[in-house]
């Protein structure tokens, strides 16, 4: 991608609305002039996670991170700023294809991993199309029933049975083994000390982001060898961590919203079956049990999801083991079990769309129905001590619930249903929920550790104050910036993050002094910062209310907030330079009192008298200056 201008990135960035685009990935709540939900980032139970639509920003205060769309789509796509761009401009409608052409191929260290893995998906895309591909399209399109249009949307591919395609073809586009090789796009081997393609003669079913950018692979394999795994995925990596992945739910998050529920299936076929007859609200797991990471996700988007397994016991069985994880994440499971011997894809290919919802509201079950029929077929409610087992099984689901009113009503539910007293049942709850909180807090413990970036040292009110209104002050022209700027050698922040912020604005403001009309837009610029803790500190102050109550005394005339900005960055700027001066000043007079000789006590008595004019002189002076800049302001 070629270098992007300023101007373009301030565009894209005015034309995209944060708030759109961030509850693609959590369920933002109204809250005052703001948003809230809880956090993408770490486990918690409180919202801390703040999005302002007026500035146009987001911060997260349980684990510091804040900035704009474009470092949003950075910390959850993990992409580098230049495919954050691409992606925020594509939702906006941008035409940006002029600086995505490339002049001159790429070195292999200049390709990211993402744009790899895309040039991959396109391989394999590409493959199905041609001859060479004609084994994988017939398995698509005849024996599986899938039309061009899923094909087509889902990026649906071939791997050839051939050792080398894929290598051969990146080699020829100057892509490093190495980068193949983490990806998982090839594998080693190590005694002919080799190469070859990891996928061969499999269908290939692309993995992608919720943002809609390819992550990883699925390849089921078209040969009938028991030895010879039916389905193999890309490797454990940065970008393709299944655990945390649900197929299809970059296509299925807007209808998930709108219908309130997901359908919850197993497989890649069973998502494209369901897909294409319509139901677009489906998500598969990624062939997983499902995981809290995966329930944490859906709860973004919904409070309801039907859980839909293949009808074998194994599939049972990972149902029951889903009600847990979902109700963990306050999610509310039901499950349809469908024919013996069938699977979401082979019943909605036989059946068609019509007699399935027919059959799904005829049968769908409650997950406590579920677990009743899941233990009585087990032949566990046969005997007492086995039918004990299952009860406390069932209290111990409920236990997971987080909401109390929830649990209580449930555990009637389960009294009527069972024929067991409300107190027996409740004494059974009371000791699941004690095991339960326990495993809770540390779970919650685990997740909240792993995010959390070392504590930097804290700033100062007077450091806050002064970056605050040089933040702010650029909505209203350069007048501070310029100031800044020609007195930037009496300044030096010992705030490490502060001082990057003051260097890196006064470093554009050099860029754009020529231009008298040209403006530093901070909510975009923040996207530049190199260091990750320097936008979330600008973040923090942009998004935080006032630091002073004479920030809320001026009026909001445009005019006299710039004034306002300027008079508060000046008077921190005063206080910034005699902060220094002072401290030594202090220091001195303990030292004069400590000190028992005499020659020495009027020797400092003496610096001090030096300094105490010197504290003077340059208040004065700072004073005069600011006065002076107000006046003419």
């Amino acid at each position: 991608m070629r270098m992007i201008p300023p101007a373009t990135i301030d565009e894209v960035r005015q034309a995209a609305d944060i708030v759109d685009i961030i509850s693609d990935y959590v369920t933002l709540q109204p809250s005052g002039r703001n948003y809230k939900a809880l956090s993408p980032f770490t486990v918690e139970k409180t919202p801390s996670f703040i999005v302002s639509p007026e500035k146009q920003l987001y911060k997260c205060f349980s684990t510091g991170k804040g900035g704009n769309v474009f470092s949003f789509v950075m910390e959850m796509e993990k992409v580098p700023f230049p495919e954050a761009f691409e992606l925020v401009a594509k939702r906006t409608g941008i035409d940006i294809s002029q600086f995505t052409k490339k002049n001159e191929p790429q070195s292999a260290h200049e390709e990211s991993q993402t744009e790899i893995l895309r040039w991959a998906a396109r391989f394999y895309h590409e493959t199905l199309k041609r001859q060479t591909g004609k084994t994988g399209h017939t398995y698509l399109a005849t024996e599986r029933a899938l039309s061009e249009k899923t094909i087509q949307t889902f990026g649906l591919g071939y791997a050839p049975d051939a050792w080398d395609d894929l290598f051969s073809a990146a080699k020829r586009e100057g892509i490093a083994q190495e980068h193949l090789f983490d990806l998982g796009l090839i594998t080693s081997n190590k005694h002919k000390n080799s190469c070859y393609d990891t996928f061969r003669n499999r269908v290939i079913f692309p993995i992608f982001s919720i943002g809609g950018k390819v992550v990883g692979f699925g390849g089921r394999t078209l040969l009938s060898d028991p030895q010879t795994p039916k389905y193999l995925n890309s490797s454990e990596s940065k970008l393709f961590e299944k655990s945390k992945l649900l197929y299809g739910l970059h296509a299925a998050k807007n209808e998930i919203r709108r219908l309130e529920t997901a359908i919850l299936v197993e497989g890649y076929m069973d998502v494209l079956a369901l897909h294409q007859a319509g139901m677009t609200n489906t998500v598969a797991s990624c062939g997983t049990s499902l995981t809290r990471y995966q329930a944490k996700v859906l709860h973004h988007y919904t409070k309801r999801v039907l859980f839909m397994y293949d009808a074998d016991r194994a599939g049972q069985k990972s149902m029951m083991s889903g009600i847990d994880t979902l109700l963990s994440e306050n999610i509310t499971p039901s499950v349809l079990i469908l024919p013996e011997g069938d699977d979401p894809d082979s019943f909605i290919r036989r059946e068609g769309r019509d007699n399935f919802v027919q059959f799904a509201e005829k049968n769908m079950l409650s997950f406590q129905d579920f677990q009743i029929r899941f233990f009585m077929e087990s032949g566990d409610f046969a005997q007492p001590d086995l039918k004990s087992r299952a009860i406390r099984a069932m209290a111990h689901t409920i236990s997971l619930i987080p909401d109390r009113i929830r649990r209580e009503l449930y555990l009637q539910e389960l009294s009527k249903k069972l024929a067991l007293s409300l107190p027996a049942l409740q004494e059974l709850l009371d000791r699941e929920e004690s095991a339960t909180d326990k495993k809770r807090v540390s779970f919650e413990t685990r997740q909240e550790v792993q995010p959390q970036r070392k504590s930097a040292p804290k700033i100062s009110v007077l450091e806050k104050t002064f970056l605050k209104a040089l933040l702010e002050s650029t909505s209203y022209g350069n007048a501070v910036l310029e100031f800044a700027a020609s007195h930037e050698e009496m300044l030096e922040l010992p705030h490490k993050e502060a001082q990057e912020i003051f260097t890196h604005l006064i470093r554009r403001y050099h860029e754009i002094a020529d231009n008298p009309e040209e403006r530093i837009d901070i909510t975009s610029e923040i996207s530049s910062f190199i260091n990750p803790e320097s936008r979330d500190l600008a973040s923090g102050l942009l998004i935080d209310p006032p630091v002073s109550n004479k920030w809320l005394e001026q009026s909001d005339v445009h005019a006299d907030n710039a004034k306002r900005c300027l008079a508060m960055f000046l008077d921190a700027f005063k206080n910034l330079i005699l902060e220094p001066l002072v401290h030594q000043k202090n220091a001195l007079t303990e030292k004069i009192r400590l000190e028992n000789d005499t020659d020495r006590e009027i020797e400092l008595s003496r610096e001090k008298i030096i300094l105490d004019k010197k504290i003077r002189k340059t208040s004065h002076e700072l004073k005069s200056m600011i006065s002076s800049i107000l006046e003419n302001s």
